[in-house]
């Protein structure tokens, strides 16, 4: 797994797992997942890439460099 988390565009990234969130709330009505993205707006850099990660998500997606 990508490890660099220096060059993660932290940005791109809370938005799309935001969307994401939203989208199972809005488009198919899992309540928890509101939570989970009030979660992920509020979360500092640092725990957005552990979310990430541990929901498996490819870090070097939203790579910088």
């Amino acid at each position: 797994m990508f490890e660099d988390n220096s060059s993660i565009d932290v940005n791109r990234l809370r938005k799309d797992m935001e969307n994401e969130s939203l989208g199972a709330f809005f488009g198919g009505g899992f309540g928890g997942a509101l939570f989970e993205a009030y979660d992920i707006r509020n979360a500092s850099d640092a725990e957005l890439i552990r979310m990430a990660k541990q929901e498996g998500i490819d870090l070097r997606k939203y790579q910088t460099r």
